[in-house]
């Protein structure tokens, strides 16, 4: 990744784009859909589920490797439906974009350790929620073509 940007928010300008297009997305999600499992297995998401883990890896992330914070678990228990977990995903994503607007670039080569003990850069560790939401952007299309295989967008 480039560090000759002005700032870090700008490289990582286009994860914005891929972000509002899902919330728009999730916005219309009948409470039905948020829950539902093409089967009954314990290791098969809903498209809640979905959220509340890419809210935990952000705030994993962020909060705890990057910050040094507690980190609290995103669960049904606390977030029980789409509204409640979308707006905690936008609070994490405010304080997200809030903490790459006061980044340098200079510090994407600065290193935290992560709960295993593996060192890591800021880097990095941006690089891979950005790409850890696009994987599971792409699971919760395919959940939503399951259950909607008859229309033709999800974007309208």
């Amino acid at each position: 990744m480039a560090s000759n940007s002005s700032s870090v928010r700008e490289q990582f300008r286009n994860w914005d784009t891929v972000r509002l297009e899902l919330e728009q997305v999730l916005d219309r999600v009948d409470p039905e859909t948020w829950d539902w499992k093409p089967v009954a297995h314990p290791s098969v998401r809903s498209i809640g589920d979905l959220v509340r883990h890419l809210c935990d890896a952000e705030a994993y992330w962020i909060d705890r490797v990057i910050h040094g914070k507690e980190w609290l678990r995103h669960t049904r228990e606390l977030w029980p439906d789409a509204e409640a977990t979308l707006q905690r995903w936008r609070v994490l994503r405010t304080q997200t974009l809030a903490y790459l607007d006061g980044l340098s670039p200079a510090r994407l080569s600065d290193t935290k350790v992560d709960h295993r003990g593996n060192l890591t850069s800021i880097g990095w560790i941006l690089w891979h929620v950005f790409q850890h939401e696009a994987h599971h952007r792409g699971q919760i299309y395919q959940l939503l073509r399951l259950r909607n295989p008859g229309r033709a967008s999800l974007v309208e």
